[in-house]
């Protein structure tokens, strides 16, 4: 429990697991940014990128992995607590506003470590947490817990359906009811615990964080799987916080790695002039055949097959394209200039 009141701090916590997702994608693209598209998947829905984003697509403008996912139907009964204290159990003991035979606690009914309510706003059920309402939607209730100092005491559990060999997001949001010493949460399944374990920042400025991971089930399956939260906090002192939305859904997600390649920058020497014959190639600063192509066409668009004896003057444009990535530079122009050989003088003989 905590001494004094203290601010309010919202975090979200989730593990994620993905129904039978599929290979990862590889994509390469040439230039600074790319543009990554989601696909619709019958019976799943809440679309949500890495970074948060809900829309259909998003630019990204590094190398790296990226993925979406959708989510299908939530198994969790009465997961955001709207129903009060049902559809779940909790080793520790539940305690509710106005409960008689408490004695003359100091702070209200979860003045006790090991105690939870289900409520509408922490300052209701003790006097020293912070007052605010749950994630749902402002005005419906929460799990409000005061921390056993008891390690793995199972704060929420319930038991779901699961289907073997299927991915599932197993999810919560948190807070702490008070910012000292949060709490260290775990998530389990079927009796084991899964996961890092989850720390609320000790900070009360409403902030939220969100956390993932992934699970399959493999040859787990059945009716009545339990799934559960678990507190690790083995600190009396604080450890007070609260929980809504918990969700356990399969899950789609869409593993994307992108490289992003430089596109080749192009340097010519803008004019030149020969007599005759020119060769085009020595337009380029830098020529390098084995890292790149190099295509050159005439001013009207046709390929030039042999760029070292050009004849004709006029503004010739050459591209340069990577052997590798197979990215273009800007095409370049130059502008050359052929005069005609000098003709043998004549001889006269006398």
């Amino acid at each position: 429990m905590v001494p004094v009141a203290l601010g309010l701090l919202f975090c979200f916590f989730s593990i994620r697991v993905s129904a039978q997702s599929p290979a990862a994608i590889n994509v390469s693209d040439c230039g600074t940014s790319t543009t990554l598209t989601s696909t619709t998947i019958p019976g799943y829905s809440n679309l949500i990128w890495d970074n948060g984003s809900t829309a259909t697509s998003r630019v990204v403008n590094a190398s790296g992995a990226y993925w979406w996912q959708v989510t299908g139907a939530n198994v969790v009964t009465n997961g955001n607590f709207s129903s009060g204290n049902t559809g779940f159990t909790s080793q520790y003991t539940y305690r509710y506003v106005g409960q008689n035979g408490l004695g003359n606690p100091c702070c209200g009914v979860l003045s006790a470590e090991g105690t939870y309510a289900v409520d509408s706003n922490p300052r209701n059920v003790h006097t020293n947490f912070s007052s605010f309402t749950d994630h749902t939607n402002g005005s419906g209730n929460m799990l409000i817990v005061n921390g056993s100092p008891t390690n793995n005491v199972t704060v929420w559990t319930q038991n779901i359906p699961i289907i073997a060999n299927t991915d599932y997001v197993f999810s919560v949001w948190v807070t702490s009811a008070s910012p000292a010493n949060p709490a260290q949460l775990q998530f389990s399944i079927n009796g084991s615990q899964l996961g890092t374990t989850i720390i609320p920042a000790a900070v009360a400025n409403g902030t939220w964080q969100y956390f993932t991971t992934t699970w399959n089930s493999g040859n787990v399956s059945g009716l009545s799987i339990p799934i559960a939260l678990v507190n690790k906090n083995i600190v009396a002192n604080g450890n007070d916080f609260a929980i809504d939305d918990i969700v356990f859904a399969p899950v789609y997600r869409q593993n994307i790695n992108v490289t992003l390649n430089p596109i080749p920058v192009l340097t010519l020497t803008p004019s030149a002039e020969a007599c005759g014959v020119y060769n085009l190639v020595q337009t380029i600063l830098g020529y390098d055949n084995v890292t790149y192509a190099y295509v050159f066409k005439d001013s009207q668009g046709n390929v030039i097959t042999n760029p070292t004896a050009v004849v004709q003057s006029g503004v010739y444009t050459i591209t340069a394209q990577n052997r590798v990535t197979g990215c273009t530079s800007l095409p370049q122009q130059t502008t050359i200039t052929i005069n005609p050989n000098p003709q043998k003088p004549g001889i006269t003989s006398l």
